[in-house]
């Protein structure tokens, strides 16, 4: 298949995958107290889709090129090898969570936790989830561009922790009461992004020497603390804003984090 063909094949998948996980908590007619536990269980999810599965793909991508380049022969003098080093992947992690950081303080609504607040509280979240949803698209796109083989393995990373998103920013904004109809146009604006970005950043980028292996997996990495930061900023806060007589919320987070790494458990195996 041409790559001109597959990026669009991709954007299609992403944006059904997001509609269709983003839809199932609110076709649910669920008791507050099944709200909030799908809310922890979603917080879960997203920190364990970060841990698990974007940084882990993003190491694999940087491992993978500097293995081609062995097998290339190509020969480096000691301190100029061309491999990314630990500290530049850790701050492109930190820089995906600062960039959040310096939204919230220059014009991204501050997630206040309180009632009055709610609507701010899901539209920081959802713009979280949107701009970390352009990171993947930039990095789909990119990784399409440099080769298909990459687009693919660049492509099933993201897909792994896409519906996942959706499913928890979903039962978020159901859990602090945002009505339907806002709801659903978040959950259209953070599917369409990943796909708009994809096929732009794909146009753009071809046959240019940005789309490199190492670029794409900083750009997961970016994207990676995005994801950090929208679930212990603004979800994991209003899991535990509550009172929980007879539960415990910390466990639900932690069986979100179970469910993805079965998750990855199950994709490796195959």
């Amino acid at each position: 298949m041409e790559s001109q063909t597959l990026i669009f094949v991709f954007a299609a998948i992403m944006f059904v995958a997001v509609a269709m996980f983003g839809y199932i908590p609110m076709s649910l007619d669920l008791s507050s107290v099944r709200l909030k536990q799908l809310t922890a269980i979603g917080a879960g999810v997203l920190i364990g889709s970060a841990f698990l599965v974007i940084i882990p793909e993003a190491l694999e991508i940087f491992e993978g090129h500097e293995e081609e380049e062995e097998k290339e022969g190509e020969e480096h003098e000691e301190g100029e090898e061309s491999h990314v080093e630990p500290s530049t992947m850790g701050l492109a992690i930190l820089g995906g969570f600062v960039l959040m950081l310096l939204l919230e303080i220059f014009g991204l609504p501050h997630a206040v936790h309180h009632d009055e607040d709610k609507h701010l509280l899901g539209l920081s979240a959802t713009i979280g989830l949107i701009i970390h949803a352009a990171v993947d698209g930039l990095a789909v796109g990119a990784s399409v561009s440099s080769s298909t083989e990459t687009g693919l393995i660049v492509f099933v990373a993201i897909m792994l922790h896409k519906g996942p998103a959706a499913f928890g920013l979903s039962s978020f904004l159901q859990h602090i009461k945002i009505d339907k109809m806002k709801s659903q146009m978040y959950l259209l604006l953070f599917a369409l992004s990943s796909p708009i970005v994809a096929i732009l950043s794909f146009f753009t980028l071809q046959d240019s020497t940005f789309a490199t292996d190492d670029n794409i997996g900083l750009a997961l990495m970016f994207s990676a603390g995005t994801f950090i930061y929208v679930a212990t900023v603004d979800v994991l806060p209003e899991v535990h804003s509550h009172d929980h007589e007879n539960e415990a919320p910390t466990w639900f987070v932690i069986f979100g984090m179970i469910l993805v790494f079965l998750t990855t458990l199950i994709s490796h195996g195959h």
